[in-house]
């Protein structure tokens, strides 16, 4: 419990340290290695990081969707993972006794949920005039989701989400953690207005940490359920106690591209 307490705490002040200078070179820097070594869990996961044909290909398309995220937008991002399948498919066609169709595909859809979530995540940031505002929104929503949930879960909680998946998560715990983000989302809302001059869509703003509260909630059942079906407890040992990048970003990752689709057609600031 100690030493998961004390990962926790190094891991919230280096998130602080990133969030505070996400405007500089840190942070392309940081997204990139993120998206690398979530790729790399992927791999190990599903049981490809050693077939290097595959592997290889992989890693170094994580590389370059995490900087063309940040550097040349979405788009050019979504390209970058389209060449890295045909990559891969022409490694069947010409290593055909080595590399089986099976083992791209499954490689392809796991890398490929790490890549462009982290490249979404990576986008929000460089939003004009607002990117700060909505990267901020990631992680109250994932943070005040988890946290609430849990406590509200220890205190109240009497009736199992889905425990053949997750057994500790209550119906009660999940109702907590979405009021709650709600509610941290109207505070933020507020502070935002009152103290930076933000112009906020109060309903809107709303709306958005609903479902930002039940999709987090969603990304953290993915992520359980992907291990439960590979037979492993946690991705990776990187954090002591609190496993690795996946496990850590799990519910950041799968609502980042919501809130891109929210940034984009939804007027929440300004």
């Amino acid at each position: 419990m100690l030493q998961r307490i004390i990962t926790g705490a190094i891991i919230a002040v280096l998130m602080i340290v990133v969030v505070v200078f996400s405007g500089t070179w840190i942070f392309p820097v940081v997204m990139t290695l993120l998206t690398a070594l979530g790729t790399y869990e992927m791999l190990c996961c599903v049981g490809t990081n050693n077939k290097l044909l595959i592997s290889i290909p992989t890693i170094l398309s994580s590389v370059l969707s995490a900087v063309c995220a940040y550097f040349f937008g979405y788009g050019t991002c979504l390209a970058i993972i389209m060449l890295y399948l045909t990559v891969l498919l022409a490694m069947c066609v010409f290593f055909d006794e080595k590399i089986k169709v099976n083992d791209v595909f499954c490689t392809f859809t796991s890398a490929l949920y790490v890549m462009l979530c982290f490249a979404a995540f990576t986008t929000i940031r460089k939003i004009d005039g607002i990117g700060l505002y909505m990267f901020l929104l990631v992680f109250i929503a994932a943070w005040i989701t988890d946290t609430f949930a849990y406590f509200t879960g220890i205190f109240i909680g009497k009736h199992k989400l889905i425990p053949r998946i997750s057994p500790k998560k209550t119906i009660e715990g999940s109702i907590g953690g979405i009021v709650f983000c709600v509610i941290a989302f109207s505070v933020y809302g507020i502070v935002l207005n009152k103290c930076f001059d933000v112009d906020v869509n109060f309903p809107v703003l709303l709306a958005v940490g609903f479902v930002m509260s039940i999709i987090s909630q969603i990304g953290d059942l993915i992520a359980s359920a992907i291990k439960r079906s590979y037979g492993i407890k946690d991705y990776s040992n990187l954090f002591p106690g609190h496993g690795g990048i996946l496990d850590r970003f799990d519910s950041i990752m799968i609502l980042s591209p919501f809130l891109l689709f929210a940034a984009e057609n939804l007027r929440i600031f300004g």
